[in-house]
C-alpha cells in the first residue's frame, strides 16, 4: 500500500469515527465503501479491527446505565447470520445488495412517518436477528438496533449499540484471524488506522452535544438512510458492470 493510499485511508477513519463517535454508529457504514476502493487489504479486517477500537472507547464514555434486554439482540445474531449464509449459499452477495438496502430505506420510511420502535425483548430479538442478516448478506448490519434505540436519546443510543458492537466485532475479529484473514499485515494496518479512531473520538465530543439535544432520532434516520442508499447504489452498479 502506498503512503498516499494510507493517508487517504487515515482521513476517512478519522471522520467517519467522529460520526460514530457521537451518533453510536457509522463508521462501517460510511467507510468501508471507501477503503475497499482504495485498497482490498483494509476490509474486512482493519476495519472491523478499529470499529472494535472505537466501539470500546465509546462505550467506556458513557455513563448511561446499560439496558439489560440488550442480551436479546446479542441471542438473535446467530440465527440470523445463519439465515444470511443459506441464503448466499443460493444467491449471490452481488444480486442482494439492493434489496437489502431497499429494506433499509422502506425501515427508515416507516420510522420515519409511523412506526415508533421501543426497545422491548421481542424488538431487540428482531433487530439482533435482522443485523445478524443485514451485516452477513449486505455489511449493513447497523440501522435495526439503532432504529430500535432512536427515540431512547443520544446516550442511551450510543451506550447500548457500542457495547452491542463490541461483542459483534469480538466475535467477527476472532472468525477471521482463525480462518487466516487477519494476520500480521492486517494487524499493522489495523495499528497505522489507530491513531485516526482517537483522532474521530476525540472530535466526537463536540458533535455528541448536539446529537443529545434532541437530534438523535434524526441522526438516526440520515445515517441509516445513506447506508440504504449507498447499497442500493452499490447493488445497481455490481449488476450492471
Amino acid at each position: 500500500m502506498t503512503p498516499s493510499v494510507l493517508a487517504l485511508a487515515f482521513v476517512v477513519v478519522t471522520l467517519t469515527s467522529a460520526v460514530h463517535g457521537a451518533v453510536g454508529f457509522g463508521m462501517n457504514l460510511l467507510a468501508v465503501p471507501v477503503l475497499v476502493i482504495l485498497d482490498p487489504v483494509l476490509v474486512p479486517g482493519p476495519a472491523v479491527a478499529t470499529g472494535l477500537v472505537l466501539s470500546a472507547l465509546v462505550a467506556a464514555r458513557e455513563r448511561e446505565p446499560l439496558d439489560r434486554r440488550l442480551g436479546w439482540a446479542v441471542a438473535g445474531l446467530l440465527p440470523g447470520t445463519v439465515l444470511a449464509l443459506l441464503l448466499l449459499a443460493r444467491v449471490s452477495s452481488r444480486s442482494l445488495t439492493a434489496p437489502l438496502g431497499g429494506l433499509v430505506l422502506v425501515a427508515v420510511l416507516l420510522s420515519a412517518v409511523r412506526v415508533h420502535l421501543s426497545p422491548t425483548r421481542p424488538a431487540l430479538t428482531a433487530a439482533g436477528l435482522a443485523s445478524g442478516f443485514l451485516a452477513t448478506a449486505g455489511s449493513i448490519g447497523g440501522p435495526p438496533l439503532a432504529l430500535v434505540y432512536a427515540r431512547s436519546g443520544g446516550a442511551r443510543l450510543r451506550a447500548n449499540l457500542s457495547v452491542f458492537f463490541v461483542v459483534t466485532a469480538t466475535v467477527s475479529l476472532a472468525a477471521l484471524a482463525a480462518s487466516g484473514h487477519f494476520g500480521g499485515h492486517e494487524l499493522r494496518l489495523s495499528l497505522a488506522l489507530l491513531p485516526g479512531v482517537l483522532l474521530g473520538y476525540t472530535a466526537s465530543g463536540g458533535l455528541r452535544s448536539w446529537v443529545d439535544h434532541g437530534h438523535a432520532t434524526a441522526a438516526v434516520l440520515v445515517l441509516s438512510g445513506v447506508a440504504g442508499a449507498c447499497a442500493v447504489a452499490e447493488g445497481l452498479w455490481r449488476s450492471g458492470a
